[in-house]
């Protein structure tokens, strides 16, 4: 299962790159590399995001369903996460408003790049999910209160102490 994590992070970094090096140039005016990949694209991004789903079931399954993103991006540093959620948000803006970008909705230039930034996303929130697969137990083993008990991976205070979670920083492995 590991190893299929990996080749899956793998495969998804890749896209996320190719994609976003598509984005840019539909951003600077150029939608052929996107007309030429689009067929590429699409059933990659499938390929990745449905064992996707399968990783993030089973990283928040014993989660509430207000912290699923919280679980299932655990293992993820912080700038990670921040740079991740950057993504779906301009990933929403993209596909909402193609007038700001300086072309009708129904020209090829704007359906590059309307459609670019969401696959964009996507393969950011694949990246994102599996690379903290990778992670998570460590980070989860790690946790512990200032009295040195091991604390669920969101928890805040020591479920049999009482006693605050040790701080991020102090905690070696720990995501910040």
């Amino acid at each position: 299962m590991l190893a299929l994590n990996y080749v899956l992070l793998a495969v998804s970094a890749v896209g996320f790159i190719a994609v976003a090096a598509v984005h840019i140039a539909a951003l600077c005016g150029f939608s052929a590399p996107f007309q030429q990949l689009e067929r590429i694209f699409v059933p990659t991004l499938f390929v990745v995001c449905i064992p996707t789903i399968f990783f993030m079931n089973r990283l928040a399954r014993d989660f509430k369903q207000k912290d699923v993103w919280k679980a299932a991006l655990r293992g993820c540093p912080k700038g990670m996460r921040v740079t991740l959620w950057t993504i779906a948000g301009y990933s929403w803006l993209v596909a909402l408003s193609p007038m700001l970008l300086h072309g009708g909705s129904d020209s090829q230039l704007s359906a590059a790049r309307s459609v670019s930034g969401v696959i964009l996303a996507f393969y950011a929130i694949a990246v994102g999910v599996l690379y903290s697969a990778t992670r998570a137990e460590k980070v989860d083993i790690g946790r512990r209160c200032l009295n040195g008990h091991r604390v669920g991976p969101l928890a805040k205070f020591c479920e049999e102490c009482g006693a605050p979670v040790v701080a991020e920083a102090a905690n070696p492995g720990q995501p910040t």
